[in-house]
């Protein structure tokens, strides 16, 4: 059991690496609202979708006391319309990602014992011989 445990370690934070990958992308409004504010303008590069999060909140989110919230500018430029192949679509939700580690996963660590014990110089019995 306790050579097996580094190998569950190293899955436990995989996953976790994995299932905590996407929220750490997206800017949070008040990174984007600091941005704002010290220019005027957005100097970092963001999403379309992480900007307009920012900026159609219902309530305006506190960056510094000292500092006004920005205000709503109307877009100089109309917002494309949605492609016709996008029509349809379902996002991306991560299942994919799950399926192939369900999937995976177990056959990883089936190789990683299985080389393991031939390493040991254990023979490997097969089933049903």
């Amino acid at each position: 059991m306790a050579a097996r445990r580094p190998v569950l370690i190293a899955a436990i934070f995989a996953l976790i690496a994995l299932l905590a990958a996407g929220p750490a992308t997206a800017a949070s409004p008040q990174k984007i609202y600091k941005d704002l504010a010290d220019n005027g303008r957005l100097d970092g590069d963001y999403s379309r979708a992480d900007i307009a999060r920012a900026l159609n909140l219902q309530q305006v989110v506190k960056t510094d006391r000292t500092l006004t919230p920005p205000r709503r500018r109307i877009a100089s430029a109309p917002a494309p319309p949605p492609k016709a192949s996008a029509a349809g679509r379902v996002p991306f939700t991560g299942l994919d990602v799950m399926l192939l580690l369900a999937g995976g996963g177990p056959l990883l660590l089936i190789g990683v014992g299985l080389r393991r014990r031939l390493a040991l110089g254990k023979p490997v019995e097969m089933i049903g011989s």
